[in-house]
């Protein structure tokens, strides 16, 4: 199933999802509904945004924009990531509060609308995250982001509903912003890779996993080429991994013996993952200002 529709259907659940929530917390005097459905509604605005990201993903690249859009990925992906850290930050803030404050409310209905919640959110988040969230390297950053959203919101929801269990049978009204809190625990050590990495991808930093000295060590293993600068490497998204240096060769290289060596270059780089490639040949005692 294609990104596009996965969005479309995770928009559509989370839609009802905040419509049902605000609905009932208001009949049911709920705060805790409705602040779940504050933080659903959140979620529908980031995955507008992961949408009419993957949207810009797809178009080709034009005269005045040569790389297209790939980078609307990285920029959603931050973006979504960044807004959920703060959002977890609000939601343990609260939780606190309702620690020493706790909030009475009516808890048949926060475990019935909690509950269809939390399924609602688990089947979006599974949606998202099926096929991308376990490998961590080539992972679309705009839908992980998204899926942590949804992974949120279903612990939350989860949350709401132990919560109104506990206070069905017990009467305890501490439980449901400990168990928030808890959750929002393990959503920031989720997301702060994420947003860690799509900054790391917009700051154009060497990509993740890659070492230049490396890098440079395996073109320099070539015996025709003699130096290496002015290297860069860089990533436009999570799969577009680019490097260009400058390639020293000696004086009487050829053209023909040149295109020999880069497409053996070429493959041997492909092999580490640099998908594009660009390298400028030079001979012994040329003096590029550019060079470091």
């Amino acid at each position: 199933m294609e990104n596009k529709t996965k969005l479309s259907i995770a928009i559509l659940l989370n839609s009802v999802i905040v419509v049902l929530q605000i609905v009932f917390g208001l009949y049911a005097h709920s705060m805790a509904l409705i602040t779940d459905a504050v933080h659903n509604f959140q979620d529908v605005v980031s995955l507008i945004i992961a949408y009419v990201a993957v949207l810009f993903m797809s178009k080709k690249p034009t005269e005045s924009r040569t790389f297209g859009y790939l980078r609307s990925e990285v920029m959603a992906g931050f973006v979504n990531s960044a807004f959920l850290m703060g959002a977890v930050f609000l939601i343990v803030i609260s939780s606190i509060e309702r620690l020493f404050n706790p909030v009475e409310v009516d808890s048949i209905y926060v475990i019935v609308m909690g509950g269809i919640a939390f399924v609602i959110n688990a089947f979006s988040a599974w949606l998202l995250g099926f096929h991308h969230h376990h490998d961590h390297d080539h992972e679309d950053l705009n839908i992980r982001a998204a899926y942590l959203h949804l992974l949120s919101d279903a612990g939350i929801s989860l949350g709401v509903v132990a919560g109104g269990v506990m206070i069905y049978l017990y009467g305890i009204h501490w439980v449901d912003p400990l168990i928030s809190i808890l959750f929002s625990g393990y959503i920031f050590r989720e997301t702060l890779p994420v947003l860690k990495k799509s900054y790391f991808i917009l700051m154009e930093f060497v990509p993740q996993g890659f070492d230049t000295e490396k890098i440079k060590n395996v073109i320099l293993s070539f015996p025709e080429v003699k130096d290496v600068h002015d290297l860069h490497l860089w990533a436009l998204s999570s799969k577009d991994i680019y490097l260009s240096a400058h390639l020293v060769f000696e004086s009487n290289v050829t053209v023909k013996e040149f295109n020999t060596v880069l497409e053996k270059i070429k493959k041997t780089l492909e092999k580490e993952g640099i998908n594009h490639i660009t390298l400028q040949p030079e001979t012994e005692g040329y003096t590029c200002r550019y060079s470091y």
